[in-house]
């Protein structure tokens, strides 16, 4: 399995923290590599890193900042032979540091790879390994509720194979031929986890074992070991923290840009301290919005209060003073909000100008602590009774909404039946302006017709009149002949003619 992530140095994770317990410029083995994120931040220290890693596929996205890259199973035998040999000789090369990050916990026998890795260190040389605790609060709280399940990513991770407090931690390395110089730690609070548990929902006397002051926030134990004798492991510290509530105040130039990025946010208890907090930003935002928590519960707002510097511009509570609630955020009594969803919020009622001075934002808030005996009673009785009043809203919403879509649908079915009817008229009339096409039709192939045989007479009519005025002009010439013919000077030029004719004929013999 590939773990794909941004390796970042400046953050908290569990790689940033090894991180920094490693000096830049040396020669490091790194046992998982994955990507090769972080083999790739070692490189731009100046180190020289070699690989191991199971997976082909991470195996060639780090080969490019690695100087060596050996695919092969830390369980199996002879993955040493295949690191790069020290200069001048066969041996194997020693490293200034070997990181194990997340990877023990994947193995059969994670002692015998301790044991294995010891003689690659240089002198001063050093170890620098993370595991997950198995004794987190979340995983504590699921055993005592029966429950023990494996997930994605994380704790119980279905690919673990050994599971590690910092006790068994440290008597692997002791039993490995380490001393142990160094513990950190990176610490998740139980309902931040994969497994969001409830801490505040548990019993007073277990949430003081598992709360602050103890060990087991500890998302993972980080160790920075050397080769040595250990007779009594040395015990990493304790947290301070305890199990927090998020509290974030929006502002933008109006509600429909309001965004989670740069803006301020603070922390309360979960165990039903008051606590104050002051959120500063730049003036000039239309609107104001402070979601109040990041999980289902009881919220008590014993101060809300803006100011423009140090002049107080309003306060929840104060005559003209209104508090808006959003629809998740529901009032219980005039301080305490019960939240049905994680993103409840309350903002104050503000007209634009006004809102633009205000720089500053003070509230008290108190997230109900004691979840056992009258106070649980009280504040899940808060909690049914608006959840009773949202659900019944909700009903008469549905209500409403199944009435609307019932009129909608009798509208619809009305217009349908018009439309329907529209449409056989619509179809009647398409089928006579068909007929009346195919009509006209037949009546332009009769024209058609009809021209041809008028063309044919205009022809017939124009020749038989040419043959009229032939027949004039000879019926003329003949008329003509005869008239003269039938003249006295006819007669009189006959004889001449005649001799006229002999004469031409003997000339022609």
């Amino acid at each position: 399995m590939i773990y794909r992530r941004r390796f970042d140095p400046e953050s908290g994770d569990s790689l940033a923290r090894l991180a920094r317990w490693l000096a830049p410029g040396t020669t490091v083995l790194e046992l998982g590599a994955a990507a090769g994120y972080f083999t790739e931040w070692m490189r731009g220290r100046g180190c020289t890193v070699d690989v191991i890693e199971l997976d082909p596929e991470a195996a060639r996205a780090a080969r490019p900042f690695a100087r060596r890259v050996v695919v092969a199973d830390l369980d199996a035998e002879g993955w040493e032979a295949a690191l790069p040999t020290a200069e001048g000789g066969d041996a194997a090369p020693r490293y200034d540091f070997i990181v194990c990050a997340d990877v023990l916990e994947h193995l059969k026998d994670g002692v015998r790879l301790l044991a294995r890795l010891r003689p690659l260190l240089a002198p001063g040389g050093e170890l620098l390994l993370s595991v997950p605790n198995v004794a987190h609060a979340s995983v504590i709280a699921g055993l005592l509720d029966d429950r023990f399940e494996y997930g994605g990513e994380g704790l119980l991770d279905p690919t673990h194979l050994h599971l590690y407090t910092w006790r068994s931690l440290a008597v692997a390395l002791r039993d490995a031929g380490y001393v142990i110089r160094a513990w950190d730690a990176t610490d998740v609070t139980p309902y931040a986890s994969e497994f969001r548990t409830r801490v505040e929902a548990l019993p007073p006397a277990l949430r003081g074992l598992l709360g602050p002051g103890t060990r087991h926030q500890t998302y993972q134990w980080l160790v920075r070991a050397a080769p040595g004798l250990m007779d009594e492991p040395p015990a990493p510290p304790v947290q301070e923290g305890g199990e927090r509530v998020p509290v974030l105040l929006l502002h933008a130039a109006d509600r429909s840009v309001f965004s989670l990025e740069g803006i301020p946010r603070g922390f309360i208890p979960a165990n039903g301290e008051a606590t104050t907090l002051d959120f500063a930003f730049a003036p000039g935002a239309g609107a104001l919005r402070l979601l109040l928590a990041d999980r289902v519960g009881v919220v008590t707002v014993e101060a809300f209060v803006l100011y423009a510097g140090n002049r107080e511009l309003w306060r929840r509570g104060a005559p003209g003073d209104v508090v808006d609630a959003g629809p998740d955020a529901i009032p219980i009594d005039a301080d305490r909000y019960a939240l049905v969803r994680n993103d409840a919020w309350i903002e104050p009622r503000l007209e634009p100008g006004r809102a633009a001075l205000v720089d500053r934002a003070r509230v008290t808030l108190r997230w109900t602590g004691d979840w056992t005996g009258a106070a649980a009673l009280a504040a899940l009785t808060g909690l049914a009774e608006a959840y009773g009043s949202r659900q019944a809203a909700a009903q008469r919403e549905i209500d409403r909404l199944k009435e609307m879509v019932e009129e909608r649908d009798v509208a619809i079915n009305a217009r349908d039946a018009r439309v329907a009817d529209s449409l056989a008229t619509l179809a009647g009339a398409e089928r006579t302006l068909a007929a009346a096409r195919d009509a006209l039709a037949r009546r332009e192939g009769d024209l058609a017709t009809l021209r041809a045989d008028l063309e044919a007479a205009d022809r017939l009519h124009d020749e038989r009149g040419a043959e009229l005025a032939r027949m004039d002009a000879a019926l003329a010439a003949q008329e003509r002949i005869i008239l003269h013919r039938q003249s006295l000077w006819w007669w009189i030029s006959l004889p001449f003619l005649r001799l006229k004719l002999l004469f031409f004929r003997g000339r022609a013999r």
